[in-house]
């Protein structure tokens, strides 16, 4: 039975440095921060933790900076509704589309970045980038 190894003696968890980082990016951000501090000899899972800690993070800040938005745009008859549905199917459409090509690369062992939110991250927080 031929296949990729499913175990990493180089590693800290000891699993495969892609289903490290398919675990950590299916699941953000709560299993990129278990990774970060847990991995610390796997740079590609440890790349993995970080991109999930970063796009998790994003998506809880936008799902409450669109919780405040609703509140005050629900006040507005018509165009309110209307413009809170479109933002709602960005946000869903577009956060699914973001998670499911991270996943995909995540476990093909790609160093893949997020768009835009990688890059905003590693300016905000230098120090979390391995």
């Amino acid at each position: 039975m031929s296949g990729s190894p499913t175990s990493n003696p180089n590693s800290d968890t000891g699993l495969a440095s892609h289903i490290a980082s398919g675990i950590s990016a299916v699941f953000p951000p709560l299993a990129g921060i278990i990774f970060f501090f847990i991995e610390k000899k796997d740079s590609l899972a440890r790349h993995w933790a970080v991109q999930s800690i970063f796009f998790g993070c994003t998506w809880i800040v936008l799902w409450i900076a669109y919780s405040i938005l609703a509140a005050i745009l629900v006040h507005i008859p018509f165009l309110g509704v209307l413009l809170l549905g479109l933002i709602y199917l960005v946000l869903l459409l577009g956060g699914f589309v973001l998670w499911l090509l991270g996943v995909i690369n995540a476990f093909q062992g790609k160093s893949w970045e997020y768009p835009f939110v990688s890059a905003q991250c590693k300016k905000l927080f230098p120090k979390l980038v391995p």
